[in-house]
């Protein structure tokens, strides 16, 4: 199984050679098997990568992510993947009934709401209970939007009373959205390899997001960065603390009472609501997590 994630954050010649991806930098050059590569940020505009070398990580399933000028995830690239499921799974995919969306919805706003109780730091935890009571209260689809109500309980909580979520002037905010762009990156990987559409989503269906369904799946998984931005909110956010967020999809968690990393959590959590949607089995996906 493919491990690693790789990001690139110098300027850089990439290509393959001999099942390998070599990196010539300004000083070094390094090969790094493409076996052992999940996911691959170029996270400056000075990399160079030849198409020859796409093509061999697309064939691997390889998530490559762009970033800007300001090292920001803008984009990532998409290929067709062989999975001999995929016209089929499309099908299925298209006729996903409104009942089993709401109830999987449903199943991930609790579970969502539980985990940033147990992101909370553990003085606020004892003391602040409402998000337990929250998680109770979502109803099939989650029409009062629980999901949101949590949001303006937690952030406060978590961050302090001034911060907003919507102010991009605030340093926490360039954290959040870096470690949301691997963690949706990840779970979009997971979406493709498996033959379905990021684009048909479950809850989010905005026609200019590409990764509706990813958005959906990612959400219990967003405490896990939220955790790691409570500890360097206040600084600017430089190459060591980019490396502290993408390294949460190899942290140890424990998931459905097992030890397993977030990223392998991610493929078995992706598959089973993939597999519920598709009507493969009526039980609703285990979503226990333990923060």
């Amino acid at each position: 199984m493919a491990w690693r994630t790789i990001l690139i954050n110098e300027h850089a010649k990439i290509n393959f050679k001999m099942n390998d991806i070599n990196v010539q930098t300004k000083n070094e050059s390094f090969q790094i098997p493409i076996d052992d590569i999940r996911i691959l940020i170029l996270g400056n505009t000075r990399s160079v990568i030849t198409s020859y070398a796409i093509n061999e990580l697309n064939k691997k399933h390889v998530k490559i992510i762009t970033c800007d000028e300001k090292g920001m995830p803008v984009g990532e690239y998409c290929g067709y993947h062989e999975n001999v499921h995929q016209n089929a799974n499309l099908q299925k995919q298209i006729s996903w009934t409104d009942d089993l969306k709401k109830h999987l919805w449903k199943k991930i706003v609790s579970a969502k709401i539980i985990n940033q109780h147990q992101a909370l730091p553990e003085d606020v935890q004892l003391e602040f209970l409402k998000l337990q009571e929250l998680s109770d209260k979502v109803k099939f689809g989650d029409p009062e939007n629980i999901e949101g109500q949590a949001a303006r309980q937690y952030f406060p909580r978590m961050y302090g009373k001034e911060f907003k979520r919507s102010n991009e002037e605030l340093l926490i905010n360039a954290h959040l959205n870096y470690g949301y762009s691997i963690l949706l990156s990840a779970v979009s990987r997971e979406i493709v390899a498996a033959g379905y559409l990021t684009q048909l989503g479950v809850h989010h269906q905005s026609g200019s997001n590409a990764f509706n369904l990813a958005s959906d799946l990612m959400e219990p998984f967003r405490p896990y960065i939220d955790r790691v931005v409570l500890n360097q909110q206040n600084l600017s956010l430089s190459l060591d603390l980019k490396l502290n967020l993408i390294n949460v999809l190899n942290e140890i968690i424990s998931y459905n009472g097992k030890k397993v990393e977030l990223a392998q959590a991610i493929q078995q959590h992706v598959l089973a609501c993939l597999k519920y949607l598709s009507s493969e089995t009526e039980l609703l996906p285990e979503m226990e997590f333990i923060l």
